[in-house]
């Protein structure tokens, strides 16, 4: 891929924001939830395996059309990619802008730990004894790829998943996104617009610093090695488009003027408490927010990548420019497909498909079919005996779904789920706990007139927090607290 309470004390309001109260308590739980942005990772996960299956079959160095597109269905690492900044910034943004207190990092690197490691040791463990084994002579041949360090050495790669190089750069910005959130935080801001269009920046300088350095990483001349290309400097624009997009989700909704140049675009409606959006210069959002429209263009893009302008479709090496193209135009795609999606508009017949039942159970597992459908291409080379790029693209496509789909639902249910469950059951009892500590209060006796003394008398009892004994789950699990907020609404 592709990335969850504590006394609340009272922030400080904004000046000039016309408050006069303090702000609620962030548990970094957003209302609104996405449910389209659970399909789309269904869509996601499914480009990435069509693509590996493409490749393993032979189809993608085929003449055709259908070969050169499926070359670039890898554009689902740069969807997965974008998905988790937003969904993982969103929170530490909203914090920002509203002058909150900011989500507790411990609990958020906690929630990202059990989200993605149990089920990757699982598949890992697997790999190595089975297809593996043979080259791991010391505990640091296991250690490696266990704790998603294997994209700093080459040849680390273990056979059989290959394809968690993308989770061991995304590991990486889970740990960076807490000290991102906090330089967004000290640039500050004394409104909450202005705090809006700092931390934009910060999104758009992360953005650029990407392109910057995959220039600088596929120069000729380069110095850094060739391993560098899969770090997360190499991402950060995927990334940074995600946490643009929060942002903007997280806009002063009582403004209308522009996300992007102030002033700029606002029609001089009064639908800035409706629509994010409305101070968005019409032409761009026409462009990248209509659902239709926006969908359109990024097929058009994914067409234009299946070109030479994005270099070979195999291992061959590309010059630079086709390699800088091929970056760029995923990036492109990205913001088409994300953006229509997380605005206030109604997503068209995007957000119509993708909020399919069985499109949202896909997404659900999706981590699992990620996770798991390579080693299922080896069995399917071993029980049909086919050989790599000479094999049936459609035969080993249904065999490969035939086997992924059920692992892949075992693992979230008897993985990815259960550990869940367990995270929230350990935290109701520590909340339950922090809430009884708090609400006994010691008795006191009442003073004695003579004893009492001052300019003004003092109240028997002072003010204090009481907590809930449920408090809300925190939303940093990004893609695990919309599968959970999934299965209430289908229970119901």
């Amino acid at each position: 891929m592709g990335c969850r309470g504590p006394v609340s004390r009272p922030a400080k309001a904004a000046p000039n924001s016309g408050a006069s109260r303090p702000a609620e308590p962030n548990s970094g739980r957003t209302d609104d939830f996405l449910p389209a942005l659970e399909g789309l990772r269904a869509v996601a996960v499914f480009a990435v395996l069509l693509h590996h299956v493409s490749f393993l079959s032979g189809l993608t160095y085929s003449s055709g059309l259908a070969g050169g597109v499926l070359a670039r269905m890898d554009v689902g690492v740069a969807i997965f990619f974008a998905l988790s900044g937003f969904l993982l910034y969103r929170p530490f943004a909203r914090a920002a802008i509203q002058a909150q207190p900011k989500p507790p990092v411990r609990t958020y690197l906690w929630h990202r730990a059990l989200r993605i490691l149990p089920g990757y040791w699982a598949v890992a463990v697997v790999a190595l004894t089975w297809l593996n084994i043979d080259y791991l002579r010391s505990l640091w041949d296991w250690a490696i790829p266990l704790l998603l360090v294997h994209i700093y050495e080459p040849l680390r790669l273990p056979v059989g998943v290959e394809q968690t190089w993308s989770l061991a750069t995304e590991a990486v910005f889970y740990l960076a996104l807490p000290l991102i959130a906090a330089l967004g935080r000290w640039m500050g801001g004394r409104t909450p617009l202005a705090r809006a269009r700092r931390q934009l920046a910060l999104g758009v300088a992360l953005v650029l610093a990407g392109l910057v350095w995959n220039v600088y990483a596929h120069a000729p001349d380069s110095p850094l090695p060739q391993m560098s290309w899969l770090w997360l400097p190499a991402f950060l624009d995927w990334f940074g488009i995600g946490i643009v997009l929060a942002v903007l989700a997280s806009w002063p909704p009582s403004t209308t003027s522009s996300p992007f140049l102030p002033h700029l675009g606002s029609d001089g409606s009064d639908r800035g408490e409706k629509d994010l959006w409305s101070g968005t210069p019409h032409g761009l959002r026409v462009v990248t927010f209509a659902p239709g429209t926006s969908w359109l263009i990024a097929g058009v893009l994914l067409w234009i990548a299946s070109t030479p302008i994005a270099g070979p479709r195999g291992l061959e090496s590309a010059t630079p420019v086709e390699s800088i193209s091929e970056h760029l135009l995923f990036l492109l795609i990205t913001w088409c497909v994300i953006a229509p999606l997380v605005g206030r508009g109604s997503g068209g017949v995007p957000r119509a498909l993708l909020l399919q039942p069985l499109v949202r159970f896909l997404g659900r597992i999706s981590y699992g079919i990620f996770l798991w459908h390579i080693l299922a291409l080896e069995v399917c080379f071993r029980l049909l005996g086919f050989t790599r790029t000479q094999s049936s693209f459609w035969v080993l496509l249904t065999v490969t779904l035939a086997l992924t789909i059920p692992v892949a639902a075992a693992s979230y249910y008897l993985i990815e789920r259960p550990t869940q469950q367990l995270r929230r059951l350990l935290e109701r009892r520590a909340n339950n706990r922090r809430a009884g500590a708090s609400s006994v209060v010691p008795l006191e006796t009442p003073a004695s007139p003579a004893v009492t003394s001052g300019p003004a008398e003092q109240p028997a009892l002072a003010p204090r927090l009481v907590l809930s004994a449920n408090p809300p789950g925190p939303q940093h699990e990004g893609g695990d607290s919309q599968e959970e907020q999934g299965r209430r609404e289908h229970a119901e």
